[in-house]
């Protein structure tokens, strides 16, 4: 995490015009789910997604991050809890029954709450088609102000696309000298077919 409060260096600077230039999304309803996706691996999505999630409980809301990078897990392991058994996918399998028992409070900041990845699934796709998961996230609606859904690539597998029927807004990630110019028409083709709600591009 590089962005502070009252920071007046380019990064805190940054976080600062993209929560602002989200505001501008938000004309017909709040925006609530939030999710971060991009082409392919290593394009930042874990980053944006946590330093944004910290920066939105710096003016005071509540804030929920969760890591649905099902396959990877990399918010997960970057913040420790690789192994930890609390997470999304115990709630899914029916391994902890209580919404309660997998959100944990994050030392990153007093407003900010995480849901992580969980145990390994075998099944990740199925697992975000579930009713359950519409129910999952209709709860935690009523209790966060912003709830930030870190992704996997949407050029990789079909998860990302699974989980637009839940958000708001979605942030495409691309990172200077990790994406091939050739993969740009494929991303103004998603844009134009509205593959994803409210997308919007993060350079």
């Amino acid at each position: 995490v590089v962005v502070k409060d009252d920071g007046r260096d380019p990064v805190s600077e940054a976080f600062r015009i993209l929560r602002t230039n989200m505001s501008f999304m938000s004309v017909d309803k709040p925006l609530k789910v939030i999710m971060l996706t991009s082409s392919i691996p290593h394009s930042g999505k874990t980053f944006v997604s946590t330093n944004l999630s910290v920066s939105l409980a710096n003016t005071g809301k509540k804030v929920l991050l969760i890591d649905l990078d099902l396959r990877r897990r990399t918010l997960s392991k970057q913040l420790g809890h690789r192994n930890d058994r609390r997470g999304f996918t115990s709630y899914m399998s029916d391994k902890i029954t209580s919404i309660d028992g997998v959100i944990s409070r994050s030392s990153l900041h007093d407003n900010l709450d995480i849901i992580y990845a969980g145990p390994q699934a075998p099944n990740p796709a199925e697992m975000l088609m579930s009713q359950r998961v519409d129910q999952f996230m209709e709860e935690l609606r009523g209790r966060y102000d912003y709830i930030i859904l870190d992704s996997v690539p949407a050029m990789a597998v079909a998860d990302a696309m699974i989980i637009d029927r839940l958000v708001d807004l979605t942030i495409y990630v691309i990172r200077q000298g990790n994406l091939d110019r050739r993969h740009l028409p494929d991303i103004e083709k998603l844009h134009r077919e509205k593959k994803f709600h409210n997308m919007s591009i993060v350079l």
